[in-house]
């Protein structure tokens, strides 16, 4: 009898099955080990813990089974994906390794978009940059650590480091080098346009290996430590959601699987790369040769489960644990007792941040809905329901992109629980069924494996020969499908409602920690686009240069609607194209030194400020006026690096920009449509509103301290402290 190895190199711990040639598992073992958070959205592992997982569940499952060594014709790895692992020349490990879920690199992910261009990277590498991914890895590590970057000789992912200490050969698989940012997806390399543009030394990243092909044999030392023979076989392997696959038997057009471990995916196979524009969920290469995945990713699916079990039902956990029962199933069935919606409780399962499909690693978990009628087992179904629920909202970007799967191939946890089986039949609206195996990443890494030794041709031969479709099924259930519609129209409502207010969070967090934050917000960040958008090409150069020729006090604000200086003809009309549709627009500027709030104005239009020197903006919403007033505590502050161009939506409330520093001035080109500001007009009725209307197009809202609340122009009032800048 001739036998195959598949490991399981997981978040949690490292599982190694030992299949025979009928692809039946004769015997598993796991070791798990700790995940370490030093900070707030920070995740490590030491990669010398895999290694000893695996050399130990591997020696294990030989003793168990009492296999002939020689009868393991090979084994492969399946890996968690995007882990970064820095070694040195001597091939020891230079610090722990940065895992997938990690979200310290979104300034990072930033420099690696306007390093490479967001479309071109899209273009190249199929994907965004995020933070989950390797790359903006390696630029942290080189920004803050940059004696460990100095010293680093080759990196590698997680499984792949593995691989090394088994065999002695640096390498990274095609699959897992997917999710680096730093390959061209459609020739199956490295791409040097990217690493070049980060300034990554090529030699840094070792080759690139197909899944199924022999990557190394088991060195002496290794087989001495496992058991096995030196010199069997070691394949390339997989990332753990590719060689899932595999082991689900997704290997061809039109199959697809839905697997619920400590992240959630939704993936399907292609025989060509099929990328969303918007980068929301991923496309990486395939670990069948030739070929290519479209996948999303939930970063705390399971893990949100694990985390309900640690924090919630540590008690029943152990008592669950001495009787020898799981205490999973005691959560599920109590949230089985709860009806579909959790009595109105919903969970977004944002623990670690988001990679599918908000792209957000501020985002964080939020029960929205708690009331004090809900209790454990209403928790717990509505943390089953949202980890589902992402999984609609990802497979619905999935439908966008023309892949619609009648029935997904359920694995991982969700997959053996009949309950949630049923849940995610219900949520996703289509058919699940099962295979008989529950090794999934394990299985499709034996399947690698036996195509490495030869003992398929191909991974389609060894799909058919080793997966088996289970008996367990489920199908959409019509009253409860309707309820879940109900239930994710709100559920996807949330994340854009919330998604100011995370980037709040995040430097709220910051602070809390003792972090250094900027005194004010910028115009670049997630807070400011409710109330604008930068705008690129336009000459802001030149606008510069102009706006040094016109008036500035140092003492007071000056304010021209519409400056000749200003209105030259290829300005004006690349602006009146660029920005306004076409519209007849005037170019003006509002200038010299302020540093209160005084008032607040909004037009009908939006207006495009473009900042010649440094400059402060007070911002509030629309939505802030009830009966013609507005608090001020409702003013948000940003800051607008000179040679901005900046435009505020019609929704925006502002007035007089500040100057950054009190001994300065501020100048500003303020664009409007044509006749805007220009004299009240005589209005045949008024009404509350007009009544706040000071110029055309101009309503305001003044402070009780400002000159134009003095002057008694309008009706409009801002109430609350009149903000000063300190």
């Amino acid at each position: 009898m001739k036998y195959l190895l598949g490991i399981d190199l997981g978040t949690s711990g490292t599982k190694t099955v030992l299949f025979d040639e009928m692809g039946k598992s004769v015997a598993s073992k796991t070791i798990e080990y700790p995940l370490y958070q030093p900070k707030n959205g920070w995740a490590e592992q030491d990669p010398d813990d895999w290694y000893n997982a695996a050399v130990n569940t591997v020696k294990a499952v030989i003793e168990e089974s009492r296999v002939n060594p020689a009868d393991i014709k090979a084994l492969s790895i399946a890996g968690q994906m995007h882990g970064l692992v820095m070694i040195d020349a001597h091939g020891k490990v230079l610090r722990k390794a940065i895992l997938w879920c990690d979200s310290r690199t979104g300034e990072e992910c930033d420099e690696i978009t306007n390093a490479v261009g967001k479309n071109r990277l899209i273009e190249i590498n199929a994907n965004p940059a995020l933070t989950g991914f390797t790359a903006p890895k390696i630029l942290w590590v080189r920004k803050h650590e940059k004696e460990i970057y100095d010293k680093c000789s080759c990196i590698l992912l997680p499984k792949d480091y593995v691989r090394f200490k088994l065999t002695g050969k640096k390498a990274i698989e095609i699959s897992d080098a997917s999710g680096t940012n730093l390959i061209d997806i459609k020739k199956r390399e490295w791409s040097l346009e990217i690493l070049n543009a980060l300034n990554i030394d090529p030699s840094l990243m070792p080759e690139i290996i197909e899944s199924s092909a022999v990557a190394g044999t088991i060195t002496k030392e290794a087989a001495a430590l496992t058991g096995l023979l030196e010199g069997t076989i070691v394949a390339g392997g997989a990332g753990d959601n590719a060689a899932a696959a595999i082991g689900t038997g997704v290997c061809k057009d039109g199959q697809a699987f839905v697997t619920l471990g400590t992240s959630g995916v939704v993936f399907a196979h292609t025989s060509k790369p099929s990328i969303d524009p918007l980068g929301r969920v991923h496309t990486f290469c395939a670990a069948v040769p030739n070929s290519w995945t479209a996948m999303s990713c939930t970063l705390a699916a399971g893990l949100s489960l694990r985390w309900m079990r640690d924090e919630f039902f540590s008690y029943e956990n152990k008592e669950e644990s001495d009787k020898g029962n799981d205490v999973y199933d005691l959560m599920t069935s109590k949230a089985s007792e709860i009806p579909s919606g959790s009595d109105g409780l919903i969970y977004l399962p944002y623990l670690m941040g988001e990679r599918s499909p908000v792209l957000d690693p501020e985002a964080r978990g939020v029960f929205f809905g708690l009331s004090a009628r809900h209790t454990k087992s209403h928790l717990t179904r509505a943390v089953l329901e949202g980890i589902t629920l992402s999984q609609r909202h990802n497979l619905e970007v999935l439908h966008e992109m023309g892949i619609c799967p009648s029935v997904l191939t359920a694995c991982g946890g969700g997959g053996r629980s009949p309950f949630w089986r049923q849940m995610l039949a219900d949520i996703l609206k289509c058919k699940v069924d099962t295979i008989e195996s529950k090794e999934g990443p394990a299985l499709g890494a034996a399947i690698l494996a036996g195509v490495a030794c030869g003992m398929f041709n191909s991974v389609e031969e060894g799909c058919a020969k080793f997966v088996v479709r289970g008996s367990a099924k489920s199908v959409p259930d019509e009253v409860q499908t309707k309820r879940y519609d109900a239930i994710f129209a709100l559920y996807s409502s949330l994340y854009p409602a919330l998604r100011p207010s995370f980037a709040k969070l995040a430097s709220l967090r910051k602070q809390l920690d003792g972090e250094s934050v900027p005194k004010y917000k910028s115009v670049f960040s997630v807070e400011f686009e409710r109330f604008g958008k930068i705008i690129s090409g336009v000459d802001v150069k030149k606008v510069g240069e102009l706006l040094e020729k016109v008036a500035c006090p140092t003492d007071s604000v000056a304010y021209v609607p519409s400056e000749p200086i200003l209105e030259t003809k290829e300005l004006k009309e690349d602006i009146q194209n660029r920005v306004f549709g076409g519209l007849d627009i005037e170019i003006g500027y509002c200038s010299g030194h302020n540093r209160v709030l005084n008032c607040l104005e909004y037009h009908r239009n939006s207006e495009l400020n473009i900042t010649g020197t440094d400059a402060i903006f007070m911002l509030a919403p629309i939505t802030a006026i009830k009966d013609g007033i507005v608090d001020s505590s409702s003013v948000e502050t940003f800051f607008a690096p000179k040679g901005t161009a900046i435009l505020f939506y019609e929704t925006s409330l502002h007035y007089a920009p500040c100057h950054s520093d009190d001994n300065e001035v501020f100048r500003v080109c303020v664009v409007l449509p044509k006749n805007t500001n220009t004299a009240k007009p005589k209005l045949v009725k008024e009404c509350d509103e007009s009544r706040m209307l000071t110029h055309n197009n101009k309503w305001l809202l003044a402070h009780s301290d400002s000159p134009e609340a003095k002057m008694g122009i309008t009706s409009g009032v801002v109430v609350g402290t009149n903000l000063k800048l300190d």
